[in-house]
């Protein structure tokens, strides 16, 4: 199994690498899961298999607590990190309709 993390700044590509890389493994038929750790990335130009916004968003928590941005988006990776059994559920459940050896 072989795995790409794709980190950056804000417009640096991000999404629009991973829908290229999206797109190239589906027309391969290459077996792939894509997952979005991005609390406040609404727009994307593909599905994302496991998608943190499922359990928690920058914007409902700038909402709810009144929290900038910044205070939202840390926010939102503590809530990740405590809930970390959530997103290896979240994957092993999909990954089991992945036929990876």
């Amino acid at each position: 199994m072989y795995g790409v993390l794709v980190i950056g700044a804000p417009g640096a590509g991000k999404s629009t690498f991973c829908a290229g890389l999206t797109d190239i493994f589906s027309q391969i038929g290459r077996p792939f899961c894509t997952i979005n750790l991005d609390p406040a990335n609404d727009t994307m130009a593909y599905a994302p298999d496991v998608n943190i916004t499922e359990m928690i968003t920058v914007t409902d928590v700038m909402d709810r607590l009144g929290l900038g941005p910044n205070g939202a988006l840390k926010y939102c990776i503590e809530t990740l990190g405590a809930n970390s059994d959530w997103l290896l559920q979240v994957y092993i459940s999909y990954s089991r309709k992945l036929k990876i050896e």
